[in-house]
C-alpha cells in the first residue's frame, strides 16, 4: 500500500506547475489586449487625422473661393480661416486651429509659392496603418510611409 505522506509529497509540483502555466496564460491574453488596444487607439487617431485634415482642405478651398479681385489667394495663417480679415463682416472656414490628432501638436502648415498656406500635414514620423481605401481627394496617400507625407492641401 502506498504511503499517503509520499503520494500527497509527490503532488506539490504539479499545482505550482499549472500555477505557472495559468500565471503565462493570463499574461499573454493581457499582452494581446494591450496590443489590440493601441492599434485600436492608433486606428482611430488615424480617422480622426483624415477628418479634421479634410476640414483644413475644404476651409481653405471655401477661402480661395471666396477670394475678391486683387487680394491673395491664400490665407497668410492658418488664423485668417477663423475670421477672414479681407472682409468686414466675420467669415469662418472653422471653428477653431484644430490639433493634429497623431501628436496633439497644431498642424504644419504647408507654404504656396504665390504666398500664403495652401495646406496642412501633420509631423508625425509614424507608420500609417490604412494604405488603401482612400477617397479622391486623399488618393496620393496610398503612397506615404509616414503621416508626414499625408498632406491635406487644395488642388486647384
Amino acid at each position: 500500500m502506498v504511503n499517503r505522506r509520499t503520494f500527497l509529497s509527490r503532488q506539490r509540483g504539479v499545482t505550482y506547475f499549472w500555477t505557472l502555466m495559468m500565471v503565462l496564460l493570463i499574461t499573454l491574453g493581457v499582452g494581446r489586449l494591450l496590443e489590440n488596444m493601441r492599434i485600436s487607439g492608433q486606428r482611430t487617431r488615424e480617422a480622426d487625422l483624415l477628418y479634421i485634415g479634410g476640414l483644413y482642405r475644404n476651409a481653405i478651398r471655401q477661402y480661395v473661393l471666396a477670394t475678391p479681385v486683387g487680394s491673395r489667394r491664400y490665407p497668410e495663417k492658418l488664423d485668417d480661416l477663423l475670421r477672414d480679415p479681407r472682409y468686414p463682416v466675420t467669415r469662418r472656414y472653422l471653428r477653431a486651429l484644430y490639433p493634429d490628432p497623431i501628436t496633439g501638436e497644431p498642424f504644419m502648415s504647408i507654404a504656396s509659392p504665390e504666398g500664403g498656406v495652401r495646406g496642412v500635414q501633420s509631423m508625425s514620423q509614424q507608420r500609417p496603418l490604412k494604405t488603401t481605401g482612400f477617397d479622391v481627394d486623399n488618393a496620393s496617400f496610398a503612397r506615404a510611409s509616414r503621416y508626414q507625407d499625408w498632406q491635406f492641401v487644395d488642388a486647384r
